[in-house]
């Protein structure tokens, strides 16, 4: 739970978060930088902490990254805020 508070600890990962969470489909990171007005490389920073968390999954289509939540990890997350 520790690693799962530390990721959400940034408020910006934290709105990212929530924006994967209300797509149905993955979200690209060219759509989360246009969203967020960030600089690529940051937003690779802020995403590598979500996915290291296991808050994010991503997957790679060419030369894009597509993010979307992973279930497992909310539902631990929402049960331990409960």
């Amino acid at each position: 739970m520790a690693t799962l508070a530390k990721a959400l600890a940034e408020p910006l990962r934290v709105r990212i978060l929530d924006v994967l969470g209300r797509s149905d489909e993955a979200v690209c990171q060219c759509e989360l930088i246009a969203l967020f007005d960030i600089k690529q490389s940051l937003l690779s920073h802020h995403m590598k902490k979500l996915t290291d968390a296991g808050l994010v999954t991503v997957e790679r289509r060419h030369r894009w990254a597509y993010y979307s939540t992973s279930a497992d990890a909310l539902q631990e997350l929402t049960a331990w805020l409960s």
